[in-house]
């Protein structure tokens, strides 16, 4: 018979567990929190429905992804393809019952049909069946992003602030190039999928870099997929050099007697200067890493001025 000293002994023994979860209430350790949301970025046809498939795979009873443990739960997919393209996906993966597939009707839905379905996600959270991640695949479909109404893009973002503050996991996947300063700035952490510069072949190998608000956000990894399609392997030496566009920057920002906006950043880059939405990645990156300081509102009458962290200028000189 077991008496009372054996129940407090037990109990002492599962609290002297630290629980990571509770520090951060990661879903996918660095990348996926709940109460926070990620966007994943990458260019047409690099691999980013592949990496939500393996991400779905592990949640159906918790895994590893690129390193880092994925905890299992309940997702709600909403999702430009529909169920019989994913169920295609199974086998070799397998998302198990926890997958609930939802979205808004019609394409770039209306605020009145973005707002029902926010609303069911909230009856489906508080009355039904409560989940902890919700993905928006793609941002360009569901969201209004060509919207000029600024008014409108906040409502809808502000929207997706109410599902993660239930809490859940908020996690948006868009192509790159239709990436927009308010949906990056939005969100918590910021993932970079590329493929990763070499010979013009086909490849497997895939870049992961990354920032956010969260200590332990995945920063850099470079993995390869496996010919099977069901894990990504961590190459030996993960982390890729610092990209070109960063080493330029800081020479011209160690250079110049004065901080520079990004507009004069492109009018000194030697031939051929880069993507302004690159430029402006690298840029954030560089904030995040605490190589760089920004001044100014990020306004057309007041934007954002660039220095070196190293080198902050005093604030006459900045005026």
């Amino acid at each position: 018979m077991r008496d009372h000293d054996d129940d407090d002994r037990l109990i002492g023994r599962a609290n002297a567990v630290p629980d990571e979860r509770k520090l951060i209430p990661w879903i996918w350790e660095g990348v996926v929190a709940e109460g926070a949301v990620t966007l994943l970025s990458a260019p047409e046809k690099v691999g980013k429905t592949t990496l939500l498939s393996l991400l779905l795979d592990r949640r159906r009873a918790g895994g590893d992804l690129l390193g880092r443990t994925v905890y299992p739960g309940k997702t709600v997919l909403c999702s430009e393809e529909n169920k019989r393209v994913w169920d295609l996906r199974q086998p070799p993966l397998d998302f198990g019952p926890n997958l609930i597939f939802h979205a808004p009707s019609g394409d770039s839905p209306s605020r009145g049909r973005w707002k029902r379905f926010t609303d069911d996600l909230l009856t489906l959270h508080f009355r039904g069946d409560p989940f902890d991640l919700l993905v928006i695949d793609t941002a360009v479909h569901f969201l209004p992003l060509g919207e000029r109404n600024k008014k409108t893009q906040g409502w809808a973002l502000a929207e997706l602030s109410m599902v993660a503050d239930f809490p859940a996991a908020v996690l948006i996947l868009n192509q790159s190039r239709n990436v927009q300063r308010p949906l990056a700035a939005f969100a918590d952490i910021v993932i970079d999928l590329t493929i990763p510069r070499g010979p013009v072949v086909p490849t497997r190998r895939r870049t992961f870099t990354g920032v956010g608000r969260y200590p332990d956000t995945l920063q850099a990894v470079t993995a390869e997929l496996n010919a099977e399609g069901t894990d990504y392997l961590l190459l030996p030496d993960s982390t890729p050099p610092d990209p070109p566009l960063l080493a330029t920057l800081q020479a011209l920002l160690q250079a110049s007697p004065v901080p520079l906006t990004r507009r004069e950043l492109l009018a000194r880059w030697p031939d051929p200067p880069p993507r302004p939405d690159s430029l402006w990645r690298t840029l954030s990156r560089g904030l995040e890493r605490g190589l760089f300081v920004a001044h100014g509102a990020g306004t057309r009458s007041d934007a954002f001025r660039y220095e070196l962290a190293s080198q902050t200028h005093p604030p006459e000189v900045q005026a």
